[in-house]
């Protein structure tokens, strides 16, 4: 039987989104398989993704390292790009992708059924994408790995202004309704006040900051006294996310529909609480025992209208986690005033990450596909 010689990664190798740092950590376990790897970068190099992952990825376009004559052909992006690679002349063509929603959008499942295997961080989305259509012997459950190391050492604080106060909610995102800014502030506001000493820090990327604060200054509830909030809109480079991240006491997501949720895992790998809704990506490596968990309700709900407006082809007639103010009003609370429960679960989800999601841990799994 044939063995690959090679393999070929195309991606978004060096963006500061989801997919160029899921790449990246991919690249890391990749080290652990002995397979010479040929790098192929959609779009450009945003130095902000930090002196670790620029080095990664040097360390590998430097090597120049030859796939062979039997490569295995790996595309991670959405699946537009998939049919734009042809299959013949490799072992295998795999394509990594996800989804948030409860369905995958028209089109995907053709673009993936072009490919040997689509590979899906999740059993979420394992579901969600065979029942969309993709041939279920196509899909395979492969996790996103971390390396911890890079988060379990010391960071210079973060420099905060000086209103900001002294427990600090953080939530990091590149806008996007599904985000939920309106549900998290909305209840931040209605569960705090001026008194608590307590802030939300909010770290968007956006491309249009007034009409950003315009939006979010709509979602405060009309009331005295209303707690902090400090808007950071703009990009930040790696070192000082990681310093925002080690300055933070909780992380906080109110993402209705999340496909993974690398901010907190990242967090959960630098030993903090984090807070998220309880449905969809995360659940693959959140829990009780973790996390901090926003119970959803039973049933799901449309997605928002702006959404299905203007990204018609993508998120028309979707569903995503439905969720009640008082439940994230609930567990707020609760991080904010129990200082045990955050100390345990900081600890077991550090512990988590560390032993399930390394590197070597998802080499293996890796292994087990790309040779199969």
């Amino acid at each position: 039987m044939t063995q690959p010689t090679g393999i070929i990664w195309a991606a978004p190798i060096a963006d500061m989104g989801g997919y160029g740092n899921v790449t990246r950590n991919y690249l890391r376990a990749l080290r652990h398989i002995g397979l010479p790897v040929q790098l192929v970068n959609f779009g450009p190099i945003q130095n902000e993704i930090g002196e670790d992952d620029i080095k990664l990825l040097l360390d590998y376009l430097n090597a120049g390292q030859d796939p062979g004559e039997n490569p295995v052909l790996v595309i991670h992006a959405t699946p537009e790009s998939f049919i734009g690679f042809e299959r013949d002349g490799y072992y295998k063509t795999i394509g990594i992708t996800l989804f948030e929603t409860d369905r995958i959008p028209p089109g995907w499942a053709n673009f993936c059924n072009h490919l040997d295997e689509i590979w899906v961080p999740t059993q979420f989305n394992y579901q969600t994408f065979t029942k969309s259509g993709v041939d279920a012997s196509k899909v395979h459950v492969i996790h996103y790995p971390i390396e911890s190391s890079i988060y379990a050492k010391p960071f210079d604080p973060y420099p905060f202004s000086a209103e900001v106060k002294s427990f600090k909610f953080l939530y990091t995102l590149a806008f996007d309704y599904r985000k939920g800014l309106d549900l998290l502030i909305q209840s931040y506001c209605k569960e705090f006040s001026a008194t608590d000493d307590v802030s939300l820090i909010l770290k968007i990327i956006a491309p249009d900051k007034e009409d950003l604060l315009e939006l979010l200054t709509s979602y405060i509830p009309d009331k005295e006294n209303s707690p902090h909030i400090h808007y950071i809109i703009e990009r930040t480079p790696r070192e000082d996310l990681l310093r925002l991240y080690s300055s933070s006491d909780c992380y906080v997501s109110t993402e209705r529909a999340c496909g993974w949720g690398m901010p907190q895992m990242e967090m959960m790998a630098m030993g903090k609480p984090v807070i998220s809704i309880n449905w969809a990506g995360i659940t693959e490596y959140m829990n009780n025992h973790n996390s901090f968990l926003i119970e959803p309700e039973q049933e799901l709900e449309l997605v928002h209208p702006e959404l299905q407006r203007t990204r018609h082809i993508h998120y028309y007639g979707h569903k995503w986690a439905k969720v009640k103010e008082e439940n994230v009003r609930k567990v707020l609370r609760e991080a904010f005033e129990n200082h045990k429960k955050r100390e345990e679960i900081s600890l077991q989800a550090k512990q988590d990450i560390k032993n399930y999601f390394s590197p070597k841990v998802i080499a293996e799994q890796l292994k087990a596909r790309l040779f199969s």
